[in-house]
C-alpha cells in the first residue's frame, strides 16, 4: 500500500465510523475465504458492511472520532471492522449466530453512540428481539387496557340481557 492508499483507507474509515450506526470489532483469525464471503452476505442482507483494514489505519481513523475512543485500545489481532447502517440488532444477532456456527469467529467489541460494550454485552444486543418486533409489542400492550375495557362491558350488557 503506498500513502495515497493509506490515505484513503483511513478517510473511508473515519466516514463508515461517523455515518454508521453501530461498529462492531471482530478477530476473522482461521476463517476461509468461503466463510468470509458468507459472512459478508449475510451482514449485507441485514444492513451491515464488513472491512478488513489494518489496525494501526484504524487506529488514525479513530483519532478524531469522539463517539469510539475507547476502541483504539482494543485494536489488537488480526481484527475486521463490521458497521451496521440500520438495525445494530440485527447485524449483532448476525455476527453472534455466526460466530456460534464458526468457533474462529470471535466478537472483541462493539461501539453505538459513544458507548463501549465488550464482548458479552453484544452477545446480550445479539439477543433482543428487533426493533419491529418491539413496536408490535408496545402496541399489544399500550391496546390490551381497551380491549379489557370493551371485554367487561360486553359481559355486563349480556348480563343485564339475561
Amino acid at each position: 500500500m503506498n500513502k495515497h492508499q493509506k490515505q484513503a483507507t483511513v478517510v473511508s474509515l473515519e466516514a463508515k465510523f461517523s455515518s454508521s450506526q453501530a461498529a462492531f470489532l471482530v478477530n476473522y483469525q482461521g476463517l476461509s475465504v468461503a466463510q468470509m464471503k458468507k459472512l459478508r452476505f449475510a451482514l449485507d442482507d441485514k444492513g451491515g458492511s464488513l472491512k478488513v483494514a489494518k489496525n494501526r489505519l484504524a487506529r488514525l481513523a479513530l483519532k478524531d472520532l469522539s463517539g469510539c475512543h475507547g476502541l483504539d485500545s482494543l485494536l489488537v489481532g488480526q481484527l475486521a471492522y463490521v458497521f451496521a447502517q440500520g438495525d445494530m440488532t440485527s447485524v449483532a444477532k448476525v455476527l453472534n449466530d455466526f460466530a456460534k456456527n464458526n468457533a474462529k469467529l470471535q466478537i472483541i467489541a462493539g461501539c453505538s453512540e459513544s458507548k463501549i460494550y465488550d464482548a458479552n454485552s453484544v452477545k446480550a444486543i445479539a439477543l433482543l428481539p428487533s426493533r419491529e418486533i418491539l413496536l408490535s409489542q408496545l402496541c399489544g400492550v399500550l391496546s390490551m387496557p381497551v380491549i379489557l375495557f370493551a371485554l367487561a362491558l360486553k359481559a355486563v350488557a349480556e348480563k343485564k340481557a339475561e
